[in-house]
């Protein structure tokens, strides 16, 4: 690995970046990897970057030899994303990084990623009331994030391509390569632990809007992310699958009115009809889908969300 490109004083910006690993060796991380070679492109003292790998894999890994300035943190008991993050929101606050850089191990970051985002960061920082920044995320050309939600969360809608700026509408963004303002998200109590892996991102940029909290959209950045969910034969279990509909029907429960649980169950007999076997699924993962489907029929949202807590 490429030595981590670190030079003493003052910064002007400083970011602790953690990497979620997960039965994935650090020097098979696609996102570290990239992240490594982009931070080379620094020059001296314009930005303080630590790495932190965070990883949950059972038992934990042997990490062989790592670059100065990368910390290594091993769960066993894969806690998910919600506990891996605020660890580093604790982390980055106790040793004065003002941002947080959250990558999954599956990102590839281009070269010029941590010169670009330190520039925007200088930009944005004094700017009281955005608490985040985040790239155009794209997974085989098609853009995954960032994106609004329409009404009722019936649509989502992407951004003209490479608009840089703080779009007037609510701005949602998934986990991986989104940097935020580390004392904000401390003020908003961290990640939602109920939202502990699937919809954990969506869960922290509702609770910023809540908080009058903007998000930078820099369009001039664009990275490539693998999702599982496009893949279920190969890149999902059943548990997984069941963990992302058990949190989605816990979002529109908690966030969403009536209408909105109409488009979800909309939504649901679509999965069942056609998505499911477009992205790979099979019998389990109909089976699975079926039974959301029954609860949004035969439970109220009282009793979901009573189950959800439970």
């Amino acid at each position: 690995m490429l030595p981590l490109k670190r030079s003493l004083g003052q910064f002007p910006v400083r970011i602790l970046a953690e990497i979620v690993l997960y039965k994935t060796r650090p020097i098979e991380s696609v996102s570290l990897n990239t992240l490594l070679a982009a931070i080379q492109c620094l020059e001296d003292g314009e930005a303080d970057i630590k790495i932190l790998l965070y990883d949950n894999t059972p038992g934990g890994q042997d990490t062989g030899v790592l670059s100065a300035g990368v910390q290594y943190k091993a769960d066993d008991k894969n806690g998910g994303l919600a506990t891996a993050y605020n660890y580093a929101m604790e982390l980055a606050e106790r040793e004065g990084f003002d941002w947080l850089l959250t990558l999954d191990q599956d990102t590839s970051l281009p070269i010029d990623f941590i010169c670009k985002l330190s520039k925007t960061v200088s930009v944005v920082a004094p700017m009281q009331d955005v608490a985040a920044i985040v790239p155009y995320v794209l997974n085989d050309g098609r853009v995954l994030s960032p994106f609004t939600l329409t009404k009722h969360w019936t649509f989502t809608r992407h951004f003209p391509d490479g608009f840089v700026g703080i779009p007037p509408e609510i701005v949602y963004a998934i986990n991986s390569a989104s940097t935020l303002k580390v004392s904000t998200l401390k003020a908003i109590g961290g990640y939602d632990p109920k939202f502990h892996l699937d919809f954990s991102d969506l869960a922290v940029y509702h609770r910023l809007h809540r908080q009058n909290q903007r998000v930078f959209v820099a369009g001039n950045i664009r990275v490539e992310h693998e999702v599982s969910g496009y893949d279920l034969k190969n890149r999902s279990t059943l548990a997984r699958y069941e963990n992302t509909c058990r949190a989605e029907e816990a979002a529109y429960d908690e966030w969403m009115g009536m209408v909105a649980g109409i488009v979800l169950t909309v939504r649901i007999i679509y999965r069942l009809v056609y998505q499911l076997w477009k992205n790979g699924g099979n019998f389990s993962h109909f089976k699975i889908a079926a039974r959301f489907l029954c609860r949004r029929m035969l439970y109220s949202r009282k009793q979901r969300m009573e189950s959800w807590s439970n």
